[in-house]
């Protein structure tokens, strides 16, 4: 018998406001959405990136 997953991608949003060198999300802020996904059962497959000041995709699975 052979394991059937679920997918799910979740879009990190960029820091808010103002004039910034860095766009992405804080270590803090990545760690909390990879935790509370982890604790829901998902891994993390995939992470990407389209370009400066784009959202980073996570993409993840688990079992059904």
């Amino acid at each position: 018998m052979s394991t059937t997953w679920e997918y799910k991608a979740s879009t990190l949003k960029h820091g808010g406001g103002g004039l910034q060198l860095t766009l992405t999300p804080t270590d803090e802020e990545t760690t909390a959405v990879l935790n509370r996904e982890g604790a829901q059962g998902w891994e993390l497959v995939s992470a990407v990136c389209a370009g400066i000041a784009q959202p980073t995709v996570l993409y993840f699975k688990r079992p059904r």
